[in-house]
């Protein structure tokens, strides 16, 4: 894997899950900022599917970023403002150098 520094210049920020209990004794789980990190950003898919009320557009995406041990399926993405699932991690290289991310973009407001 041949990544040079200069070509993690995308911002973005990771968000741990944490759970909280309302009033009413509801778990709910919020996110949290966890950290900010310099990524390069790559599109997946951009395809747009019919589903019940319209059409929605399905935007999955990879980030490549320094090796961390702590990420997990169950944290988020913010990236520019938008918030992606974590669908899968890939270590890269053979000394922990990066994790390849792949993440789907939460549809907004609706669903």
């Amino acid at each position: 894997m041949s990544i040079k520094a200069g070509d993690l210049r995308r911002v973005i920020t990771l968000l741990r899950p944490d759970s909280t209990t309302d009033q009413r004794n509801r778990r709910n789980t919020v996110y949290t900022d966890a950290a900010t990190v310099y990524s390069m950003r790559q599109d997946v898919s951009g395809r747009e599917f019919y589903q019940a009320y319209g059409v929605q557009a399905e935007d999955v995406v990879t980030y490549t970023i320094r090796w961390r041990d702590d990420i997990t399926v169950s944290w988020r993405i913010r990236d520019h403002g938008a918030e992606y699932n974590i669908l899968e991690i890939n270590h890269l290289g053979h000394m922990r150098d990066y994790l390849r991310i792949k993440a789907r973009q939460i549809a907004r407001g609706g669903a």
